[in-house]
Parts: structure tokens; sequence; C-alpha cells
């Protein structure tokens, strides 16, 4: 195979670039130098396509680099801010590094002209938001080590052929509703070491954790609230983390109530079989925004407390007959009763496992508790 030709220039105290590089390389190495400025002084190489100005004391990114580059490292620099126009030349792009420098801002489109682009690290920066405008082709981005307290939801939807995307130790506190949901190749995610508050606003993240849909790490620790602080997110139920259980006398917050009732029907006691089971949804509303919710309503966690081998013995006792119902407050586009009919498709433990592993996966969508 053809090896391009390499003219390593690596740590040799340069302040301004060798003339003696060949005009024909394609590869050239300048890192762990003294560089400040290299505007238009590698314009000439027209073939060049890997170049690394790494660990060097540039202040800004460099103008009028070759169009041929497709692997450019400009990390441990010292550059603060990327203006539009100055990567429009690098159409053949198709990695660039950028991590441990000193970046505030990305100009918004400045790096949309990038349209071969995959791989873009901005690790160790100082970016407090989503750069806006990144180029769809991505599949590897890289925002760990900055300050970003919030995940633009049209910038991140742009980026249809993300594969992996981390945002390890920022400042995030929660991450939006459907994050995760437009990004259709995404298979993993960095999010540890952020200041996660385990409120309500969570549970769209709490139920992307448990579903193990995308490779991502699961210890994600909660700062806030203070008596939830230092604890794992997984390790929490969903009442600690969202509190809306109803309460007698206590008026909805949703325009309507409906009551969910799991009956199993096997003259054998066991609930191996997902026909064993029938589900069965109130047609109307049982309590209204103007009705108060009397107290033998409120029945959802009856059994929670069983342990799971508890849990088997009650389904499997000769005379079960095991009637669970859930209160549970319903947006009225949703008919929530599908979501319930796939949640306890599971297996015969309904009343300890399924009955927590429902509370996460629909509650936060289809009700709120």
């Amino acid at each position: 195979t053809y090896t391009p030709p390499l003219a390593p220039c690596i740590s040799l105290g340069l302040r301004s670039l060798p003339r003696s590089v060949p005009l024909g390389t394609s590869a050239l190495s300048v890192a762990r130098n003294q560089l400040c400025n290299v505007d238009h002084l590698l314009q000439a190489f027209s073939g060049l396509q890997e170049l690394s100005l790494s660990h060097n004391l540039l202040a800004r990114f460099p103008r009028g680099l070759p169009p041929s580059l497709e692997s450019l490292l400009l990390q441990e620099n010292r550059i603060t801010y990327i203006t539009s126009g100055v990567l429009r030349q690098l159409r053949n792009l198709t990695r660039l590094h950028l991590e441990d420098n000193r970046i505030r801002a990305i100009q918004p489109g400045a790096l949309l002209g990038l349209r071969k682009l995959q791989l873009l690290t901005l690790k160790g920066n100082k970016l407090t938001s989503l750069p806006r405008s990144l180029p769809p082709s991505l599949t590897h981005l890289d925002l760990s080590e900055n300050c970003i307290s919030s995940l633009d939801l049209p910038s991140l939807a742009a980026l249809v052929n993300l594969q992996v995307l981390q945002i390890n130790s920022n400042c995030l506190r929660s991450v939006p509703e459907n994050t995760f949901d437009s990004l259709p190749r995404l298979r993993s995610v960095g999010l540890t070491n952020n200041l996660w508050v385990c409120e309500c606003d969570i549970l769209y993240l709490y139920r992307w954790l448990l579903s193990g849909r995308l490779k991502m790490a699961t210890d994600l620790v909660c700062k806030e609230p203070v008596h939830l602080a230092h604890r794992l997110l997984l390790n929490l139920s969903v009442v600690s983390i969202c509190p809306r259980v109803l309460k007698p006398n206590e008026k909805t917050r949703l325009p309507m109530v409906a009551s969910v009732e799991a009956v199993g029907t096997s003259d054998r006691g066991s609930y191996e079989n997902r026909d064993d089971l029938q589900w069965k949804m109130s047609k109307e509303a049982i309590v209204t925004n103007e009705q108060k919710l009397q107290g033998s309503r409120v029945l959802p966690y009856s059994f929670e407390t069983l342990t799971y081998e508890e849990c088997l013995n009650f389904n499997s006792s000769p005379s079960a007959r095991l009637i669970l119902s859930l209160i549970l407050t319903a947006l009225p586009r949703n008919v929530c009763h599908r979501d319930v009919d796939e949640i306890f498709q599971y297996g015969r433990c309904v009343v300890a496992q399924l009955l927590a592993l429902a509370q996460s996966y629909f509650f936060s969508s289809c009700f709120s508790l």
C-alpha cells in the first residue's frame, strides 16, 4: 500500500515553519513547537492531507490552509474563538481535533461548510452551550470537560448520522424530553460528572438509562436536591425523584384521571403466560379537575415493598387472583392502556418488579404521579 510522505518536525523548538519541507508532502507534523502564527504558510501544499499543529502557541484558527486537508490536529493551543468563514475552504476535512484550547464560542455556522466532517473533538475548552449549525455528517462529537449547561435540541436533531456523543464533565442539570429520540444512529452517550438535579425533569434520562437502548454509563450521580446528593440516579425510585403521588383530597394537575386494572385469570394461580392477564382501562374519567380524589382511590403502591421472592410466592399461591389498580393522570390525547399492555408483558412478577419498571418507562411521558 502507498504510504503518504511524512515530514516530522516534532519538538524542535520551532518558531516558524521550516523551508525545507517538500511541497509534495501529504502528512506534516510540527507538533510540540512554539509556533504562534502559520496563516497562509501552508497554502502551497496542495496535496497535504494530514496536518498536526498540536501543542503550539496558536491564538487563533490558522487561515489559508490547503483545501486538500482531511485530518487537522490543533489540540493544546490557545485558540479562543472560531469565526465563520475561517474553515470554509476545508471541504474535504473528516477529522478536526480542537481539544484543550481556550475556545469560548463558535460562531453559528462556522463549521457547517465541513460537509465531510465525521469526527469533532472540543474536549477541555470553555464552551457554555452546544455549538449551533454543526455539520450533519458528524458521527463522533466530543464536548467533554466544558461547562455546557443545556442541550440545544434543533442543533442535535440535525446530526442524523451521529453515533457517539460525549458530554462528560459539563454543567448539565437535566436532559430535555426527546433529546435522543431524533438521533437514529446514536449508539453511545457519555454523561458522567455533570450537575444532575434528580427531580422530575430528569425522568426522561432516567427512563433512557433503564431502557438500555444506548451504550451509556449508568453511574450518574445526583448533585441536587440536597437529600439525594451523591446518590446514584439509577438507585432511586421514581417516587423519590418526582414525588407527585396523588394524595386524598388533592386535585389532579392534568385534565383526566383513569383507572387501570390488571386482573389475573389463571386457575393455576400462575402468570407465566401473557394470556393469563387481562388489562382493563376505564373508558371515562373517574375524577376531573373539579372533583376531589378520594383516599380509597390511592392504590398504586399497595404491593411495591414486596421483595422479588415474595412477589413470586404471592403470584404462585393457590388462591391468587391478582388485582392491581393504578391511579393514572393521563393527558387527553393519550390512550395509555397500550403502554400498560406493553409494560406488563414480561412475566409473572407484576407486583414488585414490573410496577417499578412501569413507573420509569411511561409515567413521565404518559402520566404524572
